[in-house]
């Protein structure tokens, strides 16, 4: 006997709940069948109104399992064009050294440094020059695409890259900033820690308080961090260097956790499993990273990604190659939010070699 086929409702007959179910689905779906890694040779620049820039994700790339965050390294030959924007984005110096002016200050870097971009009213200009021309430098940089939603971010090109245009050249006007330590109030607005204290207390007064308090904190924060002035600390996941993390209150950007790691010749980091999300940039070395099981074969110049899963996702990574390794971490900082176990969990499952060695000596 022959099944009678049941007809597919037209687009216009499917509740609105049904198309929800569907985009869930379907955003579950790039999860498990995405890229997850994204090969620095198979990227190339594109000359830009801003600059000599390549991408590894952004809004319009479809192909990769996460899509919550922009990517990019950006090659400095002489100087970049000037643009405004809302700021929250973080950028690490690969290699050579320069200076970003931001509004009326001037911030010079080099490799290893990580340049904040604050989030404030009005937006931040900047510009970037590289100091020695004999030779490019290179940054990459991160971008959150969900709080860039959030605070309404627009890009204004306030003047296009020279090269483009054939213009002259002009120097950076603002401002040499030679400090960057910085020191902020430990001050906290009191937390309501029980339903019977609300009756004595005035939300709205604390919420004015506390936008007080950020704002103080905004105008003493540093811009900039030294990554040749930071320490080392091994953990139970390696040997890190943290730039920017919960606990840190000094820097101008708080929505990111970002890290240097180093894996020594024949070694590994920790296994740990994790809610995902997260971005890998390879400085140099070669190796492999593990996620539940698979192997996915890197080198200096590829983006790593952890997908997003119910429960998360166990990862570690292999330096495979005579050299150490050295990578960086980008992260969404919403720990105070969704909180540090987020949906899956948050584990070291299995510490380094270097950790458990120390540990046991």
């Amino acid at each position: 006997m022959e099944r009678e086929r049941v007809k597919e409702p037209d687009a216009d007959q499917i509740s609105n709940y049904e198309k929800i179910v569907r985009h869930y689905e379907e955003w579950a779906d790039r999860q498990k069948n995405g890229e997850l890694l994204i090969r620095g040779d198979k990227r190339d620049y594109q000359i830009s109104r801003q600059g000599f820039i390549k991408y590894y994700l952004n809004p319009l790339f479809t192909e990769s399992a996460i899509s919550s965050w922009a990517v990019f390294e950006h090659l400095v030959k002489n100087q970049s064009g000037r643009h405004k924007h809302q700021g929250g984005i973080i950028i690490y110096v690969i290699e050579g050294q320069g200076a970003t002016e931001v509004d009326d200050a001037l911030i010079e870097w080099q490799a290893g440094d990580l340049l904040l971009l604050p989030i404030k009213p009005g937006g931040s200009a900047h510009q970037h020059w590289n100091r020695d021309t004999s030779k490019g430098c290179r940054w990459v940089a991160f971008r959150d695409l969900l709080t860039a939603r959030y605070t309404a971010n627009a890009i204004d090109q306030l003047s296009e890259l020279p090269e483009l245009r054939g213009t002259a050249r002009r120097g950076p006007e603002g401002q040499l900033r030679r400090d960057w330590k910085a020191t902020v109030s430990g001050e906290q607005v009191p937390l309501v820690t029980s339903p019977d204290e609300l009756a004595g207390v005035n939300l709205f007064d604390r919420l004015i308080e506390m936008r007080d308090l950020q704002r103080q904190r905004l105008a003493q924060t540093t811009f900039i961090i030294r990554g040749d002035e930071l320490p080392w600390e091994l953990n139970a996941h390696g040997k890190m260097q943290w730039y920017l993390h919960p606990c840190i209150a000094y820097t101008a950007v708080q929505t990111h956790l970002f890290y240097r790691q180093e894996i020594a010749a024949g070694s590994r980091s920790g296994v740990q499993r994790h809610g995902g999300d997260v971005v890998f940039y390879i400085l140099e070395g070669e190796g492999y990273t593990e996620v539940d099981g698979v192997r996915y074969a890197w080198k200096g110049g590829d983006l790593m990604t952890l997908p997003i899963f119910p429960s998360g996702v166990v990862y570690r990574h292999v330096n495979t190659g005579p050299a150490p390794v050295r990578l960086i971490c980008n992260e969404r900082n919403l720990v105070h939010t969704t909180g540090v176990d987020r949906q899956s969990g948050f584990e070291e499952l299995q510490p380094c070699p270097e950790y458990r060695q120390a540990r046991s000596g």
